[in-house]
């Protein structure tokens, strides 16, 4: 009730009109139900149903969802963003009849992760993480789309023709009170980075969402396409999604993966979290990689990560330990990519690494040198495995990790299957324009 009275206030005082309800299913897709703002009490109370079948979150003959909103995810957007004052708040999904939340939603799969987190080791733990959030700007033509500049690394306007859009996302975030730490222009060709602030993982997910929204809105008044497509052109570097995660005891303002005098300055509690996180990298794919144009991304030779390793300066791995302050101690997951779902990669990354800690596990020792020049030879003498190189192998291997699908969930688990082998029969069957020009003459 304490919330809720401090929720109506703010949107009073801000002119709130509308509110927007937003939850996601389990490709990533962001969905919205808008309410006027006066209903806002009930709806938190009550809820208010949808058609979950329509999103592809349940079968036609029990299509019913509830959506209830989490006021502690409220967010009053500027009023440049609509005509009207708007607030957007993200959402839980329950079953149409009672108040157990629904088992497929991935913000529960999350919240039930760092659940069996604080379960493990102890009530004041937190899962901490922030995004490398990189996207695409595209300008529309006649033959279809084109980039918006030609900038590569750090680029300084006008080579970097994005950075004046970068500026009023920065500002509107400002005044929705999100912090971008930094931005610039990336290696690739109207690529942008945008990092958000760390906070604990369920905030940072909701940001995440709430960043892809306002970025594409705003791209497109200008316009433009603003993209988190992983590889949207052949030759070119394309977008991740750099995941920086560590575990913090909110009561004692510790970072339980600092340890001065440790091994690599780390804690046992950090090396056993790598550990997890190598143990289950195979399977953990499919949850930050989930689309088919991921693993166009992943290959050798566009500073992207494949070889299953860890190291604290190398970027050709798969975990790197930053440079960072006691507090800020963190490992940084390098493959996901921006067509995931966030809930459902965090809950992935901190399960991998959950069952590490809890399994004692330890990593091999870390890869210092560039993987990507090492023989097939000289990987295999050291252990060093690859990602699977597909959709179809990360779902695989996705299926034969019965950690993952015990603490995610059966259920889940099956649906998510179910929907990307989907995805990837589609992929298989189509017609290719490489395959036309490759095959036309035989």
């Amino acid at each position: 009730m304490a919330v809720l009275k401090e929720v109506k206030k703010l949107i009073e005082k801000a002119g709130v009109k509308q509110v927007i309800l937003q939850f996601t299913d389990l490709s990533g897709g962001l969905h919205s139900l808008w309410i006027p703002s006066e209903r806002l009490s009930k709806v938190a109370e009550e809820g208010v149903h949808t058609d979950g079948s329509s999103v592809a979150m349940v079968d036609i003959s029990q299509s019913d969802l509830k959506v209830k909103p989490d006021l502690n995810s409220i967010t009053v957007l500027p009023k440049t963003i609509f005509s009207k004052e708007v607030a957007r708040v993200m959402c839980d999904l329950y079953e149409p009849e009672s108040e157990r939340q629904f088992k497929l939603d991935p913000r529960f799969i999350l919240k039930k992760t760092i659940k069996n987190l604080k379960k493990t080791l102890g009530s004041s733990v937190n899962c901490y993480t922030s995004s490398e959030m990189e996207y695409f700007l595209f300008e529309k033509t006649e033959e279809g789309i084109r980039f918006f500049d030609q900038g590569s690394y750090l680029a300084t306007p006008p080579t970097d023709k994005g950075a004046d859009v970068r500026l009023e996302i920065v500002e509107h975030f400002k005044d929705m009170g999100v912090l971008i730490e930094k931005h610039h222009h990336e290696v690739p060709p109207a690529k942008s980075e945008l990092n958000v602030a760390y906070a604990d993982a369920l905030k940072t997910a909701d940001t995440a969402y709430l960043v892809k929204f306002i970025v594409k809105l705003l791209a497109a008044r200008r316009g433009l396409i603003a993209s988190f497509m992983p590889k949207p052109f052949y030759g070119q570097y394309g977008a991740g999604l750099h995941t920086h995660v560590s575990l913090i005891d909110e009561k004692k303002r510790e970072n339980l993966f600092c340890n001065p005098k440790g091994n690599h300055a780390l804690s046992d509690t950090a090396m056993h979290f790598i550990a997890g996180i190598l143990n289950h990298a195979k399977a953990l794919a499919a949850l930050t990689n989930p689309s088919v144009n991921s693993y166009k991304r992943l290959v050798p030779g566009w500073e992207a990560p494949v070889y299953i390793s860890w190291a604290k300066y190398n970027r050709s791995v798969l975990v790197r330990v930053p440079p960072g302050s006691k507090l800020r101690t963190r490992l940084e997951y390098r493959p996901t990519d921006g067509s995931c779902n966030f809930y459902i990669a965090y809950a992935g990354i901190l399960a991998a690494g959950l069952d590490g800690i809890k399994r004692r596990l330890e990593p091999p020792e870390p890869v210092e040198e560039d993987i990507y020049k090492m023989s097939p030879q000289e990987r295999s003498m050291r252990g060093i495995e690859v990602l699977p190189g597909n959709l179809g192998e990360a779902l695989e291997e996705f299926s034969k990790d019965k950690y993952m699908w015990k603490t995610l969930g059966k259920e889940f688990c099956e649906k998510l299957v179910e929907l990307k082998r989907r995805e990837w029969r589609e992929y298989n069957v189509m017609v290719h324009e490489w395959e036309r020009k490759k095959y036309l003459d035989v």
